[in-house]
């Protein structure tokens, strides 16, 4: 009690409570909590509120929007779960494994061969702080005395807000792109109007937010090498099985997220940022990266290479203020990609592809509705046009048969308002004929 007494003494007032004055009436200070209750009886209360939520194991998903319902193998699970991998999964090079460090360059391997880049890191946090620290990179390896980076409209609102929030104490401006109303893409003319020899770089999306793919990705080459700016893709890593790489685009840097690699959905994360370059910027990437080498007796080892972009190396002078990583995420990746191999992730992305254009043109067949809304070609996310202010019966009919329609966008929910109400919607493989039959009936039922 003295030192209670002696605090409150140099604090200039007599009680506890008289430091919590300024609290609003409104606001109780003291907690309102239960009896206490036996443990059995705790488990019990704890499994009643449990049971009121609903998995998407007893749902049909179709939410996209960054986050994808795929299907994902025991093996993923079985392998994350050893206590070598799972305990361990972010560790530096003093207590680091042969084994982490082994699986971690068979993801990075993974990542460039997916993506045609030479050099990825072992991962960023999720795809809006590989935008970020992308854009960021583009100004260590751009032409000096240029602060301006393109960047579409057509993208996720997250990946702006984080990207806004990295530039802060910089001198690089943002400039937002248009997108073309028709089609979904990237406004051509726009895009040729904005850059110009104050551009640094600029970035393009494809897939899009909208699930638009870029078709003339060269239009994008061209005007790189025209300008010298730096060029940044994103990519979805399911939809490169069945595109060209972003390497033939002309890309400097690739940025993504490989959650439909093996990660569940989960409640929106973790998931695991792609990131990947040319070898000639490699010494300005962000992160952390694994090279294979051989040990004192001349056999294979790994090791963490180039850690002069590491903070713990560079201090003041590193390439990131990230200072851990997605391992363990990357690491199911890598398990994913090796169980289904190669020829699994094009016949997945197939699946994917087609699935998502059926529904489509079922849903284009009911009365009021259109889909997609863009006439652009779309992966396996795509957007659905709705009657005005059904937005929320979709909602209202859909909780009550369990389907997870899409992510509202459009006039009236504050995304995308210069559109018609409309839903975002993704098909992925584990969308059966039931799933897509009730969603068509819910549909007609909101629009009737």
């Amino acid at each position: 009690m003295g030192e209670t007494k002696e605090m409150l003494e140099h604090l200039g007032v007599e009680s506890i409570d008289e430091l919590f004055k300024d609290v609003p009436d409104n606001i109780k200070t003291e907690l309102e909590l239960p009896k206490g209750m036996s443990e059995m009886d705790v488990v019990d209360h704890v499994k009643k509120l449990l049971n009121r939520n609903s998995s998407l194991d007893q749902s049909s998903c179709f939410l996209g929007g960054g986050i994808y319902d795929h299907y994902v193998p025991a093996i993923v699970f079985e392998i994350l779960g050893r206590s070598e991998f799972y305990t361990s999964y972010t560790p530096y090079q003093s207590e680091i494994s042969q084994g982490m460090l082994q699986a971690l360059f068979e993801y990075q391997s993974l990542i460039c061969e997916l993506t045609g880049m030479e050099a990825a890191n072992t991962s960023m946090y999720d795809y809006p702080t590989a935008l970020a620290e992308a854009v960021l990179m583009s100004a260590r390896v751009g032409k000096r005395r240029r602060n301006k980076f393109l960047i579409p409209k057509n993208i996720h609102w997250e990946k702006h807000e984080v990207v806004k929030n990295y530039l802060r104490g910089t001198d690089i401006i943002l400039e937002k792109v248009e997108y073309d109303k028709d089609k979904g893409t990237i406004d051509r003319e726009d895009f040729k109007d904005k850059i110009d020899d104050s551009t640094l770089g600029f970035y393009v999306e494809s897939p899009n937010f909208f699930g638009v793919l870029e078709e003339d990705t060269g239009f994008f080459k061209d005007l790189k090498e025209d300008h010298k700016a730096v060029s940044v893709a994103g990519i979805h890593p399911l939809a490169l099985s069945l595109m060209e790489p972003p390497v033939s685009w002309g890309a400097d840097i690739t940025v993504g997220d490989s959650q439909p690699l093996g990660i569940p959905p989960s409640l929106g994360g973790p998931t695991v940022g792609i990131f990947a370059c040319t070898g000639r910027h490699i010494r300005r990437m962000p992160g952390r990266m694994i090279g294979e080498t051989v040990d004192a007796d001349g056999n294979t080892a790994y090791c963490m290479t180039l850690q002069t972009r590491e903070q713990h190396i560079r201090r003041d002078r590193a390439t990131s203020n990230i200072c851990t990583n997605q391992a363990l995420m990357a690491l199911a990746s890598a398990v994913y990609t090796f169980a289904v191999g190669g020829r699994g992730l094009e016949r997945i992305a197939r699946i994917n592809y087609e699935k998502a254009h059926q529904l489509a043109e079922k849903i284009n067949d009911i009365p009021d509705c259109k889909a997609p809304l863009f006439s652009g070609e779309f992966f396996n996310e795509f957007t659905i046009g709705l009657p005005e202010g059904r937005h929320q019966e979709l909602t209202k009919r859909s909780k009550k048969r369990n389907l997870l329609p899409g992510l509202p966008i459009g006039k009236g929910t504050g995304k995308f308002e210069e559109l018609s109400p409309a839903i975002l919607s993704a098909v992925t493989e584990k969308c059966g004929d039931e799933d897509v039959k009730k969603f068509i009936e819910v549909l007609k039922e909101v629009v009737a």
